[in-house]
């Protein structure tokens, strides 16, 4: 049987690479053990510590989304809350449901593509990336992360577009996942400023972004070609920006990308060139 640990991840970790000779004791303790490696107790001490049984509290038929409500109670008052974690706790409207709803329901995306781990999940950061994507589909690119509260704010009563931006939503991860596939995970754009624009691109081929003036055929749909074109932009791009990370410099011909992508990052300038630079590779 395998169980998942909520909360006390680092003290059991900590006692399993001890037992595994990983570490030493430290020589500040007042014990007998000062320095020693778990190899070097004797059978009676090392006993006391495999039979140690820690309390806890175990979870059955429990989801991923409850589990995540748990961490987050469990470290509310451990962990300064981040800016999402504030909203979680502020709003509590459609506008909240919708995008929470669609951050869990997309769970193995984020990890398959590893956008994110576990501890950022913990820390809503998915949550925060899909209100950001959903008020680009509203009102285009925005200017950092300073328009979130906003949105939250303004749609808290009323959401009245959020069935229609929630299916869109999951049409564009889609497209993404089955053009990318199998090498988003290893891809520059596995970072979350990438992928925003990254994102920004699919859904302008798609839908159409507001406020951007690259020229779309917004067909509700990402064709075979649109799919193989954009997998080619992304690989190449991601080239582009892994070399000039190892080297130090960038191709002329892509320096004002790579300074988009490697500074300033949320700022509304380098967020509009790269996703211009992006549909322009894969659809110029």
């Amino acid at each position: 049987m395998i169980r998942e640990v909520i909360d006390g991840q680092q003290r059991v970790s900590a006692v399993l690479e001890f037992m595994d000779d990983k570490y030493a004791l430290a020589k500040n303790i007042e014990s007998n053990c000062v320095g020693k490696t778990y190899s070097e107790l004797s059978e009676i001490q090392q006993n006391k510590i495999s039979q140690y049984s820690f309390i806890c509290e175990v979870f059955y038929g429990v989801d991923d989304a409850d589990i995540l409500r748990v961490f987050a109670r469990l470290n509310t008052y451990s962990v300064k809350l981040n800016l999402q974690e504030l909203r979680n706790g502020r709003y509590f409207g459609q506008f909240k449901q919708t995008v929470y709803s669609l951050s869990v329901e997309h769970l193995e995306f984020w990890r398959n593509s590893k956008l994110f781990g576990e501890q950022s999940i913990a820390r809503m950061q998915e949550v925060e990336l899909t209100s950001e994507l959903v008020i680009l589909a509203m009102a285009g690119l925005q200017d950092k992360k300073k328009s979130i509260d906003s949105f939250y704010e303004r749609n808290d009563d009323a959401f009245p577009d959020s069935l229609k931006l929630a299916d869109r939503f999951r049409r564009t991860i889609d497209s993404i996942a089955e053009a990318l596939d199998d090498s988003l995970p290893v891809s520059e754009f596995r970072r979350v400023p990438l992928f925003y624009s990254l994102y920004g691109a699919v859904y302008h081929r798609i839908y159409g972004v507001p406020g951007t003036d690259r020229p779309t055929p917004a067909s509700g749909r990402l064709s075979s070609a649109d799919a193989e074109s954009l997998r080619d932009a992304t690989d190449l791009l991601s080239e582009v920006v892994h070399s000039a990370k190892q080297e130090g410099v960038a191709s002329p011909a892509y320096e004002r990308f790579v300074n988009a992508c490697l500074r300033q990052t949320d700022n509304i300038h380098p967020r509009t060139l790269r996703l211009e630079t992006i549909y322009d590779t894969a659809y110029g």
